[in-house]
């Protein structure tokens, strides 16, 4: 199917293992993978985010070198207020295509950017991706494609009307959850972490889903 239809881009939004320290053979298949995805469409730019599953720091390594083989294995997500969301530019005979790679983040992971809150703690899951998105300097006369990890719910909506899996609920809990308000900055989100297809506003800001859902 590569061959036919020669994608420009593969995106995929997080928990590439299912737990921080995988298994030899899951590294292993992980590996062939990518290397027969280089081998079959080499100039197709293949852009992966850690999610909460993933051991960040493992999925940051060699980032910058895999960079320059069309590869963006973005595990951290900004650590220091002089850093910001990677961004991969890729064209078209529209035009340009922003993609905002984001990797699953937790508030403490952004504290060297933001600081504390008032009260000394690290600030809310979803005030720290507000602030992350919102620090950024989005040219909206172009298509920009946001790919994120984390739970995005619509205003006006329960974390309860959700269906979600058991794993989920006790990994993602109504503390992580961050208003979905933030996402009409891009034209399209690419997003993981909840378990099966689900559109969290239209049919341009969605989930996938998993075909196998762990």
């Amino acid at each position: 199917e590569v061959y036919e239809k020669k994608p420009d881009a593969l995106v995929i939004a997080g928990d590439v293992y299912n737990n921080a320290v995988p298994s030899a053979d899951a590294v292993r298949i992980f590996d062939g993978f990518i290397s027969k995805l280089v081998s079959v469409a080499p100039k197709m730019q293949v852009m992966i985010i850690s999610g909460n599953h993933d051991s960040a720091v493992r999925i940051n390594q060699f980032r910058k070198v895999l960079s320059s083989l069309s590869i963006h294995l973005i595990g951290l997500p900004p650590q220091n207020a002089d850093e910001y969301i990677e961004k991969v530019e890729l064209e078209d005979e529209y035009g340009k295509v922003n993609f905002y790679l984001l990797p699953f983040v937790r508030p403490s992971f952004v504290k060297n950017v933001f600081g504390l809150d008032e009260n000394e703690n690290n600030l809310s899951y979803n005030e720290a991706l507000h602030r992350l998105i919102e620090r950024e300097d989005i040219d909206e006369t172009k298509r920009n494609v946001f790919v994120s990890h984390q739970f995005y719910l619509p205003l006006g909506k329960k974390p309860d009307e959700v269906e979600r899996m058991d794993s989920e609920i006790k990994s993602v809990g109504n503390i992580d959850l961050v208003d979905a308000d933030i996402l009409e900055r891009f034209d399209y989100s690419a997003l993981g972490h909840i378990h099966k297809p689900w559109k969290v506003m239209g049919d341009c800001h969605r989930y996938c889903g998993t075909p196998l859902a762990c």
